[in-house]
């Protein structure tokens, strides 16, 4: 008599917004895990690229009524009704739960952290929370700390991001594992061709230090504060070209606002022959080959930026502000430089070291992609998820489905 295969279990991933971000780009990473035991179902609040993409891969996706995520700091109003359509989805989670008996609840992001809660204790579902970024404000970690009481695991993808929650909940200890965000191995890639203006190697064409950001376009990214470093070294009777890739979230008139302002301080400060604006890049890998430096601004607290990892990893040193889990990964002249969030003078010396240094430049190009080790890795990632998983859903009754082992 033969055995048919276990069919696999499915696991309800919640997201927070529809379009690519660090947090989305190691979801992707997640859900790339899951074949072949599990059978993910991802919600999403919204519709928008990043929904098309994992449609693209195959996976069920379906909407749920949390609103447009919208980057920067929230309204009252905002924050008012995010706890009442929280319970609305909860309350429509549960039975989604219920009617594709689904074995776990996965919560990618802090902003679908009740709802995913709430419907996964009213059907008596394990569920995991991914932490993806360093918590400052009081009444965000208050919040957060109230609802990640009734998830069974939280994932932090940094020590800082794990700290910030702990401090102060120590009921969070037995419950809270660090796994680093994924780094894929570099690959051949295509020449790179910019959507605007001249991009060349760097150094090699005679025009000066290539200095990379990449990021959306949004305050909190900090781009301000590279173009105020640019306009103190120019003071300084120093010139570096700047590249900026990267756009603003199309639905938010902040960040399309800030854009403007960055462009009418470089026509005002003279700096138009310095900066290139190339936009959305699909695949940054041929941008960080263009670049001697990227810089990471961030004026507020971040995970552990996916781009420290990919520019170090193609041996690009990395000179960030000292926020969040940046200063874990960032060794102050080994593989770049930590400068004071938004200290546009100390972030004109870093790069002034640079400058000055062709040969701590060079030797920080050699010990960079040291420094994207094994805690980086995609197989390490995936095992380390799988393993929790697996570990929630062992003792769930009631699908028939026996998740494989780890060893």
């Amino acid at each position: 008599m033969t055995h048919s295969p276990a069919m696999p279990a499915p696991i309800l991933f919640l997201e927070q917004q529809s379009h690519r971000a660090g947090a989305q780009r190691v979801l992707h990473e997640v859900l790339g895990a899951m074949e072949p035991d599990y059978l993910p179902i991802v919600g999403f609040p919204d519709d928008g690229p990043f929904v098309a993409e994992i449609r693209r891969h195959g996976i069920e996706t379906f909407l749920y009524p949390l609103g447009r995520y919208r980057p920067g700091r929230k309204s009252v109003a905002d924050m008012t009704k995010l706890p009442l359509r929280s319970v609305y989805c909860g309350l429509l989670l549960a039975r989604i739960i219920r009617q594709r008996k689904i074995r776990l609840v996965y919560i990618n992001g802090p902003r679908c952290l009740i709802a995913g809660a709430l419907a996964a204790r009213l059907t008596g579902r394990p569920s995991v929370f991914h932490l993806h970024l360093t918590m400052t404000r009081k009444e965000d970690i208050f919040v957060v700390a109230r609802a990640a009481k009734y998830v069974t695991k939280i994932v932090a993808c940094s020590k800082t991001a794990a700290a910030a929650l702990l401090a102060g909940h120590a009921e969070f200890n037995s419950v809270l594992q660090v796994i680093y965000n994924p780094v894929r191995r570099p690959s051949a890639h295509k020449p790179f061709a910019p959507a605007t203006g001249g991009f060349e190697a760097p150094l090699s064409n005679g025009r000066g230090l290539v200095v990379g950001v990449i990021g959306r376009i949004t305050p909190q990214k900090g781009q301000h504060v590279v173009l105020e470093a640019a306009s103190e070294l120019t003071r300084r009777g120093r010139t570096v070209r700047i590249v900026f890739a990267g756009a603003p979230d199309p639905h938010s008139p902040e960040d399309n606002s800030y854009l403007s302002s960055l462009k009418s301080f470089v026509r005002a400060s003279g700096l138009e022959g310095q900066i290139t604006w190339i936009g959305y890049q699909e695949d940054p890998s041929a941008f960080y080959a263009g670049c001697d430096v990227v810089v990471i601004p961030s004026t507020v607290s971040e995970g552990l930026p996916m781009v420290a990892l990919e520019a170090m990893q193609l041996g690009v040193p990395v000179i960030g502000s000292n926020v969040g889990g940046i200063p874990e990964i960032v060794r102050e002249g080994v593989n770049g430089f930590l400068f004071p969030p938004k200290n546009a003078v100390a972030l004109a010396d870093c790069v002034q070291r640079v400058l000055g240094d062709n040969g701590l430049l060079g030797q920080m190009k050699a010990d960079a992609p040291a420094s994207v080790d094994g805690r980086f890795s995609i197989e390490n990632f995936r095992h380390a998820i799988r393993r929790v998983v697996a570990e929630c859903c062992r003792d769930q009754a009631g699908s028939g489905v026996k998740a494989r082992k780890l060893s």
